[in-house]
C-alpha cells in the first residue's frame, strides 16, 4: 500500500477515534476488551508498522523539510494510547482530544510533503 494511502487512512481513524469516544460517553458504556478494543488495537498497530516502515524510508530518502522521524515516534505512540482510550468514557477529554489532534496534524502536514516531494513507495 502507498504512503499517501496509510496516510489517509490513519487520519479517518483519528477521526473515527474522536467519534467513537464521543458515542461511548453519550452511551454511558464499557466496552467488550476481547471482542471490541483488542482486535481493533491490533489492526491499527499492523496499520501503523507497516506505516512507520514506509515514512522513515520517505523522510531518509526524500528529506522532506517539515517531516522528522522524531515526529513519527511520537505520533506511533499517541496513536497505540488513544486508539485505546476511544473506548473509555472515563479517558479525559481534554488529553484525549489534544493527542488527536496533535496526530491529525503531524498526519496532514506529511500528506501534504507527499504531495509535494513525491511518493516513491506507491
Amino acid at each position: 500500500m502507498s504512503l499517501l494511502k496509510l496516510s489517509t487512512q490513519l487520519l479517518k481513524e483519528c477521526d473515527d477515534c474522536i467519534i467513537r469516544f464521543e458515542t461511548y460517553r453519550e452511551i454511558d458504556k464499557d466496552p467488550d476488551f476481547f471482542n471490541d478494543v483488542k482486535p481493533h488495537a491490533y489492526q491499527i498497530d499492523a496499520l501503523l508498522q507497516e506505516w512507520e516502515e514506509l515514512v522513515r524510508k520517505w523522510i531518509q530518502t526524500k528529506r522532506p523539510k517539515y517531516v522528522h522521524p522524531t515526529q513519527v515516534d511520537s505520533l506511533e505512540e499517541s496513536m497505540k494510547q488513544f486508539i485505546v482510550q476511544s473506548y473509555y468514557k472515563g479517558t479525559s477529554k481534554k488529553r484525549f482530544l489534544k493527542s488527536v489532534h496533535s496526530s491529525k496534524y503531524t498526519i496532514e502536514t506529511i500528506i501534504q510533503a507527499i504531495r509535494e516531494v513525491g511518493d516513491e513507495f506507491a
